[in-house]
């Protein structure tokens, strides 16, 4: 009986959907999403461009907040709270006036290791060989580990929200740094003896870095270059190639597509030929994900004080998170409590991830360290900000981007990271450093001046929504995803918004869903699945689509076989379209509605050609 009146419920709010989704999201507003820590005024010095990447980026974040704030129309129960919950400041750009701030800290060390992995590794070798292998481990990832060690410990249950002991896999995310899924990831690299000699540690995002890519290539091999200490590091080492070394073209720019995964940013271990971390590479630990996540936190479920009142609970009901991390969970629920307690919420501007200053007084010197040093000496916060300026919107506690540790040049130069004690204990892996330090994001709150009805979800009613997860070129999809380059797998595909142009039709636009079910939420496997109930549209427009069903194609048969379905698309923009970012919307003839993506119309001549 709930699953039709949650049917019911969805088709009636989709009209209003619809209106939320349909106009150009190009806005009038004066308000502003700003780079993470204002990085991006010291990035580009060149106006031009630093006004571009800006556009670029507000536009981007804009486009997941309106995802957010649109989150909870998915369909339930009537339910009373004040306002909207997720608010859009674009729509109230005076939002942050007066508003709280909430913000919410965890641990960079992964959570799911110290729930899953930590007890068992001491049970196996006794306290200290256990806790000295689970350092290790965390250094060097469950790949390297496993085939290293060849033991059980590393494999978790498949399903964390319905464990079953028999039904086990190896500690994911896979990819070269995926297990780090705490929105900090780092690099370690040695001297000629295998001592530590510096930890890079990192919580930018990759949209960052594919925005600016698509601004100046040059800029971002610049940064790599400063920011890694190598000059080695070439602009070829960046591009997106096939297994053969072709770089992959952007449609847009004419120009080689970027790696996220490129050979220095990728792993943990860092020498002067490959290696580093320079952003984020976890599938999880994107800045898409904390919006969005965020929007799922303010969607209220059919309340069990019990049960809500439980992080770990919530977010398998919620479905915006992996259970155990010390990140999603802590998020989501304290954006629940703010909408329990009556406030809307949005993210604090500027939207980012930030590193803390570590604790330091964890840290002991070592004995011949020079007389007046402090560990503070050894730590040098290389992106972002320690504290924002007076003439930016005060945000709490530190945006820290990118921190390095390494031994001052000034100190005897026979000392090393490894001399220095965390916790009473020799440093020995980088992991262990990595407990010492916060990960941080930030949101606002305020009371709404009017109350609304909102709908209180019970934890099968947006089941039926399907979800949109890729819209990008074929062909740049397809390169992503070959068994060469695996981003679907082990990083992100890349999550810059499609563009078009006025007066152009565009062919080969591949848009992939997911979350295809039926009525009774059950997922539909490939060999039942009827392409010819989707329709892919841009409401309320009048660009022309037309698809086909291409997930027969063996290049999108990892996809496929994981009940994610692709279609092709060409599309036709009339030249009267306003310039904007529109929504695309995939409808199931049978049952639920889409989660928006967008294509942005831009300028007939705006593109390369």
């Amino acid at each position: 009986m709930k699953r039709i009146i949650v049917i019911v419920l969805l088709l009636a709010v989709f009209g209003v959907l619809l209106m939320n989704m349909s106009e150009s999201q190009t806005s009038t507003s004066s308000f502003v999403f700003d780079t993470p820590a204002y990085q991006g005024n010291k990035d580009f010095q060149d106006p031009d461009k630093r006004a571009a990447f800006a556009d670029a980026w507000d536009k981007y974040v804009n486009r997941y907040t309106v995802n957010a704030a649109t989150y909870n129309l998915s369909g339930g129960y009537e339910y009373t709270v004040p306002g909207k919950t997720y608010v859009n400041p674009k729509e109230y750009p005076d939002f942050f006036k007066d508003a709280a701030q909430i913000p919410v800290r965890w641990e960079a060390f992964p959570g799911r290791v110290l729930y899953y992995l930590k007890q068992k590794f001491i049970d196996t070798y006794g306290f200290v060989e256990g806790t000295d292998r689970m350092y290790k481990m965390v250094d060097m990832g469950p790949v390297a580990y496993q085939a290293e060690y060849k033991d059980s410990i590393v494999y978790i249950p498949k399903s964390p929200c319905n464990p079953n002991p028999d039904n086990l896999k190896l500690f994911d995310p896979l990819g070269p740094r995926g297990w780090l899924d705490e929105y900090c990831e780092m690099g370690i690299m040695r001297n000629s003896a295998k001592k530590i000699k510096k930890l890079h540690f990192t919580c930018e995002n990759p949209e960052y870095y594919w925005t600016m890519w698509k601004v100046d290539p040059n800029k971002v091999l610049d940064i790599y270059q400063k920011t890694l200490g190598n000059t080695n590091i070439q602009l070829e080492d960046l591009y997106l190639t096939d297994a053969k070394g072709n770089a992959v073209i952007d449609r847009t720019t004419q120009l080689p597509a970027y790696n996220p995964i490129n050979k220095w940013n990728s792993g943990t271990e860092m020498t002067d030929t490959k290696g580093g971390a320079m952003h984020l590479t976890s599938p999880p630990n994107e800045l898409q994900a904390e919006i969005v996540l965020a929007g799922g936190g303010a969607v209220l479920r059919s309340y069990n004080v019990e049960e809500n009142a439980d992080a770990n609970t919530l977010i398998c009901c919620s479905k915006y998170g992996r259970r155990f991390r010390h990140s999603d969970p802590h998020i989501g629920q304290n954006v629940y409590q703010a909408v329990q307690e009556g406030l809307e919420v949005t993210l604090l501007n500027p939207v980012g991830l930030y590193l803390q200053e570590p604790l330091y007084q964890y840290f002991e010197l070592p004995a011949n360290a020079p007389k007046y040093a402090k560990i503070q000496d050894c730590f040098k916060f290389v992106r972002g900000e320690v504290h924002n300026k007076e003439d930016q919107l005060p945000y709490p506690n530190n945006m820290i981007l990118h921190m390095i540790m390494e031994i001052p040049e000034s100190w005897d130069d026979s000392i090393t990271l490894e001399d220095i004690k965390v916790f009473g204990k020799n440093i020995k892996y980088g992991s262990q450093v990595m407990e010492t330090i916060k990960v941080q994001l930030a949101a606002a709150g305020k009371p709404a001046s009017v109350e609304t009805k909102a709908l209180e979800l019970d934890c099968t009613a947006d089941n039926g929504i399907v979800g949109v997860d890729y819209f990008v070129d074929a062909n740049i999809l397809k390169t992503s995803i070959d068994s060469y380059n695996k981003l679907n797998i082990y990083a992100n595909v890349t999550s810059n918004i499609t563009q078009v142009a006025q007066g152009s039709t565009v062919d080969n636009l591949a848009v992939v869903i997911s979350n295809v079910v039926d009525k009774f939420g059950n997922g539909i496997p490939p060999n039942k699945f009827q392409p010819e109930n989707f329709k892919i549209s841009f409401p309320d427009t009048n660009i022309e689509v037309t698809s086909s069903y291409v997930g027969n194609d063996p290049a999108y048969a990892t996809l496929t076989k994981n009940e994610e379905y692709t279609f092709n698309i060409s599309v036709k923009v009339p030249a009267d379209v306003s310039v904007g970012q529109y929504s695309i919307l995939v409808t199931n003839n049978n049952f639920g509605l889409a989660v928006p993506h967008m294509i942005e119309v831009v300028a007939a001549d705006a593109l390369a050609k």
